[in-house]
């Protein structure tokens, strides 16, 4: 079961999840910001000690370059023995050659007795010196060895080029078979040995080949130059390093186990990206270095940034954040019960007070004192239930003046309703109660008043049947239209249909009447299409939702000139035409109204036209040919039409009337005839 959560409480979570996020984020934000530094540390460190190995390399490189040029050039035996070794071997043109085996022995016995007093070959683990050709002369580490080919060394044949170089001596196939040039062979031992031609003017004598071997006290050397670990790591070979000695085993275990672990580690380079390793339980960032730019089977240095400080640091710094925050959090709480407290009481009076206007209580107000938005919102509110009251006041009043359902449109779609005026075509329906004047001359206020509302009832429900509008109540009259405020693209169809169930709810209620004594009232309905203005009108304080305009005079007069034709219902030619085929007419007659120039021909609808039975529209043909008749001035043939209709019709009073006036022009003729009834009054 889904238990709610209080506004209070999500209150609580709210800032409690603000406070902890924020705590999150500057955990993160110091974790990141610390790590980089790190790195972005590692990488200068790495890069400085990669620049120390380079310097390092090129001293010595011109360390043993001068050593040997200086060896040369004051020691004269040295240079001799070269000459003599590298000559000995050569035909000179001037007969044999000399014996070139007996030239190597005694260059190796004379560099025996000279090289071990050199302080260049007491401080180097490799000392070996070639002749030109590349014939061993002396090896240190197996004196007595003379006379092996070693020009293959490619080394050698670097240097043989004129230039010095550089090798790194860390596999068994790095050296030359058949002598003993390192005093511990790879890969037990890595050596680094530089190569120094020796030249007498443009002419080489020989090569010599200095080395060291890279081992511990060596990189102790180095880390004590770059404030780094630093290891040696030789394929096929344990590494060696500066490590401790979990560390060191860690990274043996690793190189051993990972194939591909030496190039994980990341070149150094600037902004090279470093690996972070685990090693006897601390962390490093790892860089590789290259020794000498070898292929890649060649050994590496690496050298390792700990880890450890940056995280010791850090970690006091996140405890200090996490105590910090806790108080932080702390204070959030306190601060959103205080903050729930002055919320959750005003929006709980305006929940109950929403509840209340729900259930219809229009008259409910809140007050609310906290003097920021809460009380802007409970003004907010009271104005809310003061525009509901007045939109339900308006509601009811506009339900007086239409349909609901009109109603309802207007609520949702008030620009409907044009406040400055708006010009549109509408059907007005007037309705006017005869004889209802003299009727209350006679009859008590009271009683008056009752017959008076069943008629407005029964023209308004006819009305708002077909969604018009009632306008007016003008004594016993009413004006109505339709086709506002809600546009009605069928606004003279709606008007027809409505004038009929008007006819028929009044003749009902006439004959009631009558069944009751009272005087014989009749009613008369009067329709017309045109354009009107509509929109509010009067002033600010009191006005009506109206229209005006020719066409509602117009109707009016339509309405009054039932009187003579004794119908019921009359609609203008123009609502005839906008109506269409949803109702069957038939014309009564072209008038001529009073205060119009211009004639109008009036129709009286008859029904729908499935409701219209063959006799009726045999009626409204008859009439329709002795109308023609009339208004052609063969007033004898039409004379005699209008009297077949009324004898076979005695209930149509607009053929009886015709009949009459045909009588009376055909007595009298007219001097000029265009077929108008022009009445003199209204």
């Amino acid at each position: 079961m889904r238990v709610p959560l209080r506004f209070r409480g999500k209150i609580f979570l709210a800032l409690a999840l603000l406070a902890c996020g924020c705590l999150a984020a500057a955990l993160v934000a110091v974790r990141d910001v610390a790590t980089r530094r790190a790195r972005d540390d590692a990488s200068e460190r790495f890069a400085r000690a990669q620049e120390a190995f380079s310097r390092l390399q090129s001293l010595r490189m011109r360390h043993v370059a001068e050593a040997v040029g200086s060896l040369a050039a004051t020691n004269s035996q040295f240079r001799t023995v070269l000459s003599t070794a590298s000559i000995g071997a050569n035909d000179l043109g001037f007969g044999s050659a000399s014996d070139p085996a007996a030239s190597l022995a005694d260059a190796n016995l004379r560099l025996r007795s000279l090289v071990p007093s050199l302080s260049l070959v007491q401080g180097s683990d490799v000392f070996v010196v070639t002749s030109a050709g590349g014939a061993l002369l002396y090896s240190r580490a197996d004196p007595e060895r003379v006379g092996v080919d070693l020009s293959a060394l490619p080394v050698l044949r670097e240097a043989k080029g004129g230039d010095d170089a550089v090798t790194i001596w860390s596999r068994a196939e790095d050296l030359p078979a058949g002598v003993a040039v390192v005093p511990r062979p790879p890969p037990d031992a890595v050596y680094e040995v530089v190569a120094e031609p020796v030249a007498f003017g443009d002419e080489l004598h020989g090569v010599v080949l200095v080395g060291q071997r890279l081992d511990r006290a060596m990189l102790e050397e180095v880390r004590e130059i770059s404030g780094l670990d630093v290891a040696l790591a030789s394929p096929g070979a344990a590494p060696i390093s500066t490590l401790r000695a979990g560390a060191a085993a860690d990274l043996a275990a690793r190189l051993a186990s990972t194939p591909n672990a030496l190039e994980s580690a990341g070149a150094v380079r600037p902004g090279g990206r470093f690996e972070e390793w685990r090693l006897g339980g601390h962390r490093f960032l790892v860089g590789r270095a290259e020794i000498v730019p070898l292929a890649s089977v060649a050994p590496h240095f690496l050298l390792f940034a700990s880890l450890d400080p940056t995280l010791a640091f850090l970690r006091a710094v996140e405890n200090t954040i996490l105590v910090v925050g806790i108080g932080v959090l702390a204070a959030a709480v306190a601060a959103a019960f205080a903050l729930a407290r002055g919320i959750t009481r005003p929006v709980s009076t305006l929940a109950r007070a929403v509840a209340r206007v729900g259930h219809g209580e229009l008259d409910t107000e809140v007050t609310i004192q906290s003097g920021d938005e809460l009380e802007e919102l409970g003004g907010a509110f009271n104005e809310m239930v003061a525009g509901l009251r007045e939109r339900d006041r308006i509601r009811h009043t506009f339900e007086r003046h239409v349909s609901k359902s009109v109603a309802e449109e207007i609520l949702r779609h008030p620009e409907a309703v044009a406040r400055a005026g708006e010009r549109r075509e509408v059907s007005v329906l007037f309705v006017d109660l005869g004889g209802f004047t003299a009727h209350a001359e006679r009859s008590a206020p009271e009683a008056v008043l009752a017959r008076l509302n069943e008629y407005f009832e029964a023209v308004c429900d006819a009305v708002f049947a077909y969604e018009g509008t009632v306008n007016e109540l003008l004594g016993d009259g009413m004006l109505t239209f339709f086709g506002a405020p809600i546009r009605q693209p069928d606004h003279a169809r709606r008007a027809c249909l409505a004038a009929l169930r008007c006819r028929a709810s009044l003749e009902a209620l006439t004959a009631t009447w009558r069944a009751q004594g009272l005087a014989d009232l009749r009613f008369r309905i009067g329709v017309h299409t045109g354009p009107v203005v509509v929109g509010e009108m009067g002033t600010s304080a009191r006005g009506k939702y109206g229209a005006i305009g020719d066409t509602v005079n117009l109707a009016s007069r339509i309405e009054g000139v039932n009187r003579h034709y004794g119908t019921g219902l009359l609609v203008s030619e123009a609502t005839r035409d906008a109506a269409g085929d949803a109702v069957a007419f038939r014309e009564i007659d072209a008038v001529q109204v009073v205060g119009r120039a211009k004639a109008v021909r009036l129709f009286e609808p008859l029904g729908p036209p499935d409701d219209v039975t063959d006799a009726r529209r045999a009626a409204a043909a008859g009439y329709a040919a002795a109308l023609a008749r009339y208004r052609a001035g063969d007033f004898a043939a039409a004379e005699a039409g209008f009297a077949a209709l009324v004898a076979a019709h005695p209930g149509d009073p607009a053929a009886q009337a015709l009949l009459v006036r045909t009588r009376l022009l055909r007595s009298s003729p007219p001097a000029t005839w265009d077929g108008v009834h022009r009445l003199a009054e209204k």
